[in-house]
C-alpha cells in the first residue's frame, strides 16, 4: 500500500496586498508635495494672528511665534502675560492643526501636514512633538531651508515624525474627526457647513491679522505734573520745586491703539531765588541734591542716592552716562542743584523728600511733600 503523495502547499501571491495607508505614499494625485513657498507663507500668516492676538490683549509683539525658536516678546512690561497669551493661542493652532492637518494660515495657503503613509493629520502628541522637533530646524534656519530643496519637502521635524506638507484642504480625517462627524450626521446634520464657510472665516481672519501688523505704527510721548514747592529746613535757605513726569511709549493697529512702556519720574531743583532771604547762607562751594519717594505705606522707596534709604536709581549706566532717567528741565531761578529718581509705576500720592547736600554730602536743608498727579491724557496724539 503506498502513501499518497504531498500535497504542495498554494503559491504565496507574488506581493501582499496594499492597505489604503500604503497606497496613499507620500503624495498622490490628489495631494502632490506643497512648495516651500506656500509653507512660508503660512508661517508668515499665523505668526500674524498669534501676534495680533497677543497684541491686543498685552500690546506686545512676538515676532514669527509659529516658528520655534524664531519668535520674541517685545514691548510691553508684562513679558509673562505676552507670553501667556502666545502660548495659548500656539495650543489652539496646534490642535487645529493636529485633527484636521490645517491651521488658519495653512488653510489659506491651500496645504496640510500629514501622515506620509496615511495622508491623515497626525493628531495632538504627535503635533506637539513635532513642533519641538522644530527646534533643531531653528538652528541657523537650516532645517528650514533643507525643506526648501529636500526631494519631499521635509524639515527635520518632518523626517523625525514621518509628515509631509501636501497641497490640499481636505486631508483624510484624523479618526477622532471621523468618528465625531459621524455623530454629528447622525444625531445633528444641521450642524454641518460647506468647507469654503471654514475657509473665508480662515482667510478673513489672516488678512485683518495681517493688516495689523502692516499697518502699524508707534510713538511716544511725555506729560508732566503740575510744580509744587516746599521750604527747606536747615542752616541754609533754599527753596525745593518738584515735579512728576510720565513717559509714554504706545503701539497703534488698525486703529487700535496699546500702551507698550510707560515709566515715571520724580525731579527736584533748589533755588535760592524764590522770595526767601538768603543773603545770609554760608558759601558751601559745589552743591548736589537728592531726592528720595515712598509708597503712601512705606514699603516702596527709591532714591537718587544722597543721605536716603531704599532702591537706587539715578539711572546711571556702568561708564557713569545717564540710562533711563531724563532732567526734566525744571524752570525756576537761581538754580543751585538738581535730582532726578526713576519710578517703576505711577507714584501719585506718594511722599517725596528733597535734600540739599554741599560738597562733603553733609546736609544743608531738606522738606518733603506729596508728589504731584499727573492730569494729562498718556495718549495725547492718537486723539
Amino acid at each position: 500500500m503506498t502513501s499518497p503523495a504531498p500535497v504542495a502547499p498554494p503559491p504565496a501571491p507574488p506581493n501582499p496586498p496594499l492597505t489604503i495607508e500604503h497606497a496613499l505614499g507620500p503624495f498622490s494625485d490628489e495631494r502632490p508635495r506643497a512648495a516651500w513657498g506656500l509653507r512660508l507663507l503660512a508661517v508668515l500668516l499665523d505668526s500674524a494672528v498669534v501676534g495680533s492676538v497677543v497684541f491686543l490683549a498685552t500690546g506686545s509683539d512676538t515676532g514669527l511665534a509659529a516658528l520655534p525658536g524664531l519668535g520674541d516678546s517685545s514691548g510691553p512690561s508684562d513679558d509673562a502675560a505676552a507670553a501667556a497669551w502666545a502660548a495659548g493661542t500656539l495650543l489652539l493652532l496646534g490642535a487645529l492643526q493636529a485633527y484636521t492637518g490645517m491651521t488658519p494660515g495653512k488653510r489659506v495657503a491651500g496645504i496640510s501636514v500629514v501622515d506620509d503613509r496615511s495622508g491623515r493629520p497626525i493628531g495632538l502628541p504627535g503635533t506637539a512633538l513635532r513642533w519641538f522637533a522644530h527646534v533643531l530646524d531653528a538652528i541657523l534656519l537650516i532645517g528650514y531651508i533643507r525643506a526648501a530643496f529636500h526631494r519631499e519637502g521635509r524639515t527635520f521635524a518632518d523626517s523625525l515624525l514621518g509628515t509631509v506638507a501636501v497641497r490640499t484642504t481636505a486631508p483624510p480625517p484624523h479618526p477622532l474627526v471621523a468618528r465625531l462627524r459621524a455623530a454629528r450626521d447622525s444625531r445633528a446634520p444641521w450642524l454641518r457647513w460647506p468647507r469654503r464657510v471654514t475657509g473665508a472665516v480662515a482667510l478673513v481672519v489672516c488678512a485683518a491679522a495681517t493688516a495689523a501688523s502692516i499697518t502699524s505704527t508707534s510713538g511716544g510721548s511725555q506729560q508732566m505734573s503740575e510744580q509744587t514747592s516746599c521750604i527747606g529746613t536747615g542752616d541754609f535757605a533754599a527753596t525745593a520745586v518738584l515735579a512728576s513726569s510720565r513717559d509714554t511709549r504706545w503701539v497703534s493697529r488698525l486703529g487700535l491703539t496699546r500702551i507698550t512702556e510707560q515709566r515715571w519720574q520724580v525731579s527736584v531743583a533748589w533755588s535760592t531765588g524764590l522770595g526767601i532771604d538768603a543773603d545770609d547762607n554760608p558759601d558751601v562751594g559745589t552743591t548736589t541734591a537728592a531726592v528720595a519717594v515712598t509708597s503712601p505705606r512705606g514699603d516702596d522707596a527709591y532714591t537718587s542716592g544722597g543721605p536716603f534709604g531704599g532702591v537706587v536709581d539715578d539711572g546711571s549706566t556702568d561708564d557713569g552716562s545717564t540710562g533711563d532717567v531724563d532732567d526734566l528741565g525744571l524752570s525756576v531761578p537761581d538754580e543751585i542743584a538738581s535730582a532726578t529718581v526713576a519710578v517703576p509705576r505711577d507714584p501719585a500720592g506718594w511722599t517725596a523728600r528733597a535734600a540739599l547736600m554741599d560738597e562733603h554730602g553733609s546736609v544743608l536743608a531738606e522738606c518733603s511733600v506729596p508728589v504731584p498727579a499727573i492730569d494729562a491724557d498718556p495718549l495725547p496724539d492718537r486723539l
